[in-house]
């Protein structure tokens, strides 16, 4: 299985976790393990070397600025925490007049990233996304227990995204068990559709079990 994002650093001894033979980690120190992928928190005020996780394009255009300036140079990968929250989005537009997909395509930071949250990813911005060779990762945990809202799977899905399933920072799923997750994110989607079965298990199931190129 493959979690696509995790702000655990204690992530390899997690019960959830030992089935899984890739891990893109987000935390306070690089995990020394053969299936784990370092990201530095752009914020974090650590020296960019690698790869990069960016936790908002409205964290400070200083920052921004500097890992535009590191992705163009570099090619590394790049996760984008975007479209969490109604505030996050209206703000963006307020101050650039579009979406933060919107806002990363006219930087250039869209091409192969991944955007981690998307709770409000549009249609405008799901085809942003599959036009730029992006990936969605879902944190099915925090957006539901940070009470931002329930991700747009169907949708990403029924548009042709590339969607993926992490664990987050785990405060709502100390395990790090993406099978947890994934019943979480069928319950919730089911749910808001008044659909039963809106997304079977086994299409989720096949979102935990492709690997990244």
């Amino acid at each position: 299985m493959f979690n696509a994002l995790t702000f655990d650093d204690d992530i390899t001894e997690r019960a959830g976790s030992k089935l899984c033979s890739r891990v893109f980690h987000v935390g306070g120190r690089d995990i020394s393990s053969p299936e784990v992928r370092n990201f530095t928190d752009a914020s974090s005020g650590a020296r960019l070397l690698g790869d990069v996780y960016l936790p908002s394009l409205l964290v400070g255009d200083d920052i921004v600025d500097t890992v535009t300036e590191h992705v163009l140079t570099t090619g590394c990968k790049l996760i984008i925490s975007a479209c969490n929250t109604l505030d996050e989005v209206g703000s963006c537009d307020k101050r650039f007049g579009v979406t933060p997909v919107g806002l990363a395509h006219k930087l250039g930071l869209l091409d192969g990233a991944y955007i981690a949250g998307g709770v409000y990813l549009d249609k405008d911005d799901i085809e942003l996304i599959n036009q730029s060779g992006a990936k969605v990762i879902l944190t099915p945990s925090d957006s539901l227990g940070y009470g931002h809202g329930i991700p747009p799977l169907r949708m990403l899905l029924n548009l042709g995204a590339d969607v993926y399933i992490g664990t987050g920072t785990g405060k709502y799923d100390r395990d790090a068990d993406l099978d947890f997750e994934k019943r979480l994110l069928a319950l919730a989607v089911s749910g808001a559709l008044c659909t039963r079965d809106a997304v079977p298990l086994e299409i989720l199931d096949e979102l935990t079990e492709k690997m990244p190129d």
